[in-house]
């Protein structure tokens, strides 16, 4: 019920949702003042969660900051969290669609390559509640992992956890058990970085953080950023996402 609502109800608190509701509000009701009130609250929302000047304020502030990892004194495995590294698409269906986060992929390709993790361990299965939306990302991006030419044998799978919560649940038995002498680096994207990182020491897994996926830029004084933009909503969406979310975990004590 937690996942259902969590991925459901989610909507009403997009920038999106509040802006539609309060569109809604101003298109049924028939007191005028109120729908004054609420085409207020929608332009209102508009301007500021399309602000770029603001959500890459925000974005600095609640991100993590790109890292370089230190020297290591034994062997590391990097845990990749799935979710929106792929896309679901219908035809050809023997083709990988990257999606928006697939630089946590990239990165944690990047590192294996350069020799900084020697393993990678993919947490996360099938995410949706809709069939026609039911993929395993996991098995996917272990796929893409293969192609790319990183040994099956450097590959491992944690596909049954849907959400960040389960992810640190799920992973944790596997690094205790397969992986006991080594590091471990945790790459998603920065925006959701301190959740994961809550969730896993939750679990007793001390990590290193390696974001990916960066929201935030170098601040500038560009008075186009102030408009509305599309890009901007899209940022605000995400952070307004983790914020609840984390919240949300908090409450229940999975941070």
């Amino acid at each position: 019920m937690f996942y259902f609502l969590s991925k459901v109800l989610f909507y009403l608190l997009t920038p999106a949702g509040l802006v539609v509701m309060a569109l809604i509000v101003a298109a049924w009701t028939k007191n005028h003042a109120r729908r004054r009130r609420a085409i207020g609250v929608a332009l209102a929302g508009l301007f500021l969660f399309g602000n770029g000047f603001l959500t890459n304020e925000a974005a600095l502030w609640w991100e993590y900051p790109p890292v370089t990892l230190p020297a290591a004194s034994g062997p590391r495995v990097g845990v990749v969290l799935t979710g929106g590294m792929v896309k679901v698409t219908s035809e050809p269906k023997n083709r990988i669609y990257l999606g928006d986060q697939a630089d946590r992929l990239g990165q944690a390709l990047l590192l294996y390559k350069g020799g900084q993790i020697q393993k990678i361990l993919i947490s996360g299965g099938i995410g949706s509640i809709l069939p026609h939306d039911r993929i395993d990302e996991g098995q996917t991006v272990a796929r893409f992992l293969r192609t790319a030419g990183v040994p099956a044998q450097d590959i491992w799978l944690e596909n049954h956890s849907r959400n960040t919560h389960e992810n640190a649940l799920f992973s944790a038995p596997i690094l205790q058990k397969q992986f006991r002498n080594y590091g471990y680096v945790l790459i998603t994207s920065a925006w959701h970085m301190r959740r994961a990182v809550g969730c896993f020491r939750k679990q007793g897994i001390a990590v290193t953080p390696y974001p990916a996926a960066l929201l935030s830029q170098q601040r500038t004084l560009n008075p186009g950023q102030w408009l509305p933009s599309e890009m901007a909503l899209l940022d605000s969406y995400w952070l307004l996402h983790e914020w609840i979310g984390y919240a949300t975990y908090w409450a229940v004590g999975y941070l």
